[in-house]
């Protein structure tokens, strides 16, 4: 249950059961093979989202072939939420908010070896999640600047079929995990977006005359910039910059916005379950703009973030 105090280990153990089978790889062969599993398996299902108490469950179909790997993504309760990604790109999204993970040009490869520079990494054991075993693997921080993690990886596909995220007090932050999925070829039909999922515009990183001035002066350790975009999510709409920086298993990502004449905004400190947004007023030559940091790191890793903007000079395009 989301917000009580659960020890890392002790979350699963009394279920789990140490094989030698478990003990014969190690829990960077693990990560490799759920990398592997997410380019190369296809595959459908259900699961559940859970934060701060709150619940949603949702549908996804997963193609991974020659052509590269499409995802479909659709909420089955609440406010209807859709998109589709090709090779980590987004194509179409019903809102921003459907769009929460999107990790834009963020590393879309997980380094097990360098990740050990930045979490202690644990096999745990063997347990079941949608009727499947999975052994567990354990990522514990090795700083303050990222929360630990329970892996449940898929034995006989590496394919992760649930998660946990846990803050430095042993709190449990976010639960992810299927209720049920087959592995399956996918048609196009599959795939197909509903009419709420809307196309994002995307221009040209040009139209930018200079972006230096929007990096934050302060990154955490081991987390790597994707490279910059500019997107609408419809016509009219203003446009927004967004920049994931990832660590190959944390993530946040940077959005700026115009915030256009007479507009009101205050800086802003926010936290729902794991995700946390930091927002901080931006002056540059004259005109205000609105940076905001999103993303499922620790609140005090992502103030220091926005408090390290330089207020440099830098610009739009028009």
């Amino acid at each position: 249950m989301v917000g009580c105090r659960c020890s890392l280990s002790g979350l699963t153990l009394a279920a789990l059961l140490i094989s030698p089978l478990v003990q014969a790889r190690d829990a960077g062969q693990w990560l490799q093979g759920m990398v592997d599993a997410s380019g190369q398996q296809s595959y459908s299902g259900s699961f559940v989202y859970e934060r701060s108490g709150s619940f949603s469950t949702h549908h996804i179909w997963h193609r991974a072939d020659g052509d590269g790997v499409t995802e479909r993504m659709l909420r089955a309760d609440g406010e209807p939420q859709e998109w589709v990604r090709r090779d980590g790109q987004i194509q179409c999204a019903s809102s921003f908010a459907a769009v929460s993970g999107w990790r834009g040009e963020a590393p879309a490869t997980l380094n097990p070896a360098q990740l050990q520079r930045w979490y202690a990494l644990e096999v745990l054991g063997t347990t079941r999640v949608a009727d499947r075993p999975v052994t567990v693997i354990a990522m514990k921080p090795r700083d303050a600047f990222r929360y630990a993690y329970e892996l449940y990886l898929d034995d006989q596909t590496g394919m992760l079929l649930k998660s946990l995220l846990i803050n430095e007090r042993n709190v449990l932050l976010e639960r992810f995990q299927f209720t049920d999925v087959q592995f399956a070829e996918l048609t196009d039909e599959q795939l197909e977006p509903g009419a709420s999922c809307l196309t994002l515009a995307e221009h040209p990183l040009e139209k930018r005359v200079d972006t230096s001035g929007w990096v934050p002066g302060w990154i955490p350790p081991g987390f790597v910039a994707g490279d910059p975009v500019v997107r609408t999510l419809a016509v009219n709409e203003p446009q927004v910059m967004s920049q994931a920086f990832s660590d190959g298993l944390a993530r946040f990502t940077l959005f700026v916005e115009p915030l256009g004449d007479g507009a009101l905004a205050e800086d802003l400190l926010a936290q729902l379950g794991p995700t946390v947004a930091v927002s901080r007023r931006l002056q540059v030559e004259g005109v205000g703009y609105l940076a905001t940091i999103v993303g499922e790191i620790p609140p005090a890793t992502a103030e220091r973030i926005a408090a390290s903007f330089p207020f440099a000079t830098a610009e739009m395009a028009q």
